[in-house]
């Protein structure tokens, strides 16, 4: 099967789990002996990016304007079987072969306010659309899937869930002189909890920023707290949030961590704390899972289909919920428990699962 694959949004580094994705599906089609042929259309930002190999080939598209035209073109003299558009959206919009789109969530139906009139605007014109023109929408959880064929008005047999899974870092043996390393190279506390996450509005800090000024004030309870992540738009919010309540000697804040140092900060934290408001799945889950680290967290959305009955969840709306469970988490019992059960949940993700299923949908809409 000859598959187009729009690739014009990746860039490197910087849309997580779903490069995770595209990159770890070419891998298990380049090592298994399918007869697929794939056809990057890939940006002189991401060209490098991508492995050189007999069922790769590449194509560089230099004008994102005339992107459209180039496209049609291209499918043309290609004579492609499949058009795949794994990140987000159909384009072009009027592909004239059978086609397929993965939306990892619509958080846009649920919380349009976290959206700039811009965002909001461009996702409202295209996700829908988009999802009603193609052949199959592809999607990260059950949740997600449910939500789509709820707002969008698709049959269920178009969409299907596909869960993710952690880097491929965090299944690598433990190396104590990384870790060493990397305990001192960012001054890492003897104990503290850990939250990874950009500053968007849904990943909601300021819940877990008040939950930890209750524990001091309230419980007596001094928590430290490590977050990873970059700025955005509620970064501002965040940083105002650890003033007001007096939080800066119990806070480190380190920005972007190296993949292969990430694992290390997962395995030095004492605990997960993850109170997102909305998740198409939640890959630092599963990564602290696979770390053996004891995961609390919100809820919301994919979140309680992701860690199963290997977390404490809270109500993400509530500062003392979210303190009461980091209080329980403390107890060696309860996190023996869900250490164990994190292990048994884990096992459940996996690239090469991710893979043969995504490979399942796009053989059956190209018909071969």
């Amino acid at each position: 099967m000859r598959i187009g694959v729009n690739l014009l949004a990746c860039i490197p580094g910087k849309i997580g789990g779903m490069e995770q994705y595209v990159r770890n599906l070419l891998s298990y089609s380049i090592q298994t002996h399918d007869q697929n042929q794939w056809f990057l259309f890939l940006t002189k930002t991401n060209y490098h990016t991508f492995p050189n190999h007999s069922k790769i080939q590449k194509v560089m598209i230099h004008d994102h304007i005339d992107s459209h035209g180039q496209f049609h073109n291209w499918i043309r003299s290609l004579q492609l079987d499949l058009w795949f558009c794994p990140l987000l959206v159909l384009n072009p919009y009027d592909v004239s072969i059978p086609s397929v789109i993965n939306i990892p969530d619509i958080q846009h139906e649920y919380y349009p306010q976290f959206f700039d009139a811009n965002q909001l605007s461009w996702r409202k014109t295209t996700y829908q659309a988009s999802a009603l023109r193609t052949n199959a929408v592809l999607t990260l959880s059950e949740f997600s899937r449910a939500s789509m064929i709820d707002k969008f008005g698709l049959p269920a047999h178009q969409v299907h869930a596909i869960h993710l899974d952690s880097a491929h870092e965090f299944s690598l043996p433990f190396d104590a002189a990384m870790n060493q390393h990397v305990k001192q190279k960012y001054a890492l506390p003897d104990h503290y909890g850990f939250y990874p996450a950009n500053t968007w509005w849904h990943k909601n800090h300021v819940s877990l920023l008040a939950a930890i000024a209750h524990l001091r004030d309230v419980h007596k309870v001094r928590i430290h707290m490590v977050f990873t992540g970059a700025p955005q738009e509620a970064h501002g919010q965040v940083m105002s949030s650890i003033a007001m309540h007096h939080l800066e000697n119990q806070i480190t804040w380190l920005d972007y961590i190296p993949q292969n140092e990430m694992p290390y900060v997962f395995r030095n934290a004492y605990f997960l704390c993850f109170p997102s408001l909305f998740e198409g799945f939640g890959i630092p889950l599963v990564e602290a899972m696979r770390t053996e680290l004891p995961i609390t967290c919100s809820n919301s959305g994919s979140i309680p289909e992701i860690v199963g009955d290997a977390a404490l969840q809270f109500d993400p709306m509530s500062p003392e919920d979210i303190a009461k469970k980091i209080v329980e988490i403390h107890d060696q019992t309860m996190r023996q428990d869900l250490i164990q059960k994190g292990i048994a949940q884990a096992s459940r993700f996996s690239w090469t699962k991710c893979a043969q299923q995504t490979l399942s949908v796009l053989h059956r809409v190209a018909g071969k």
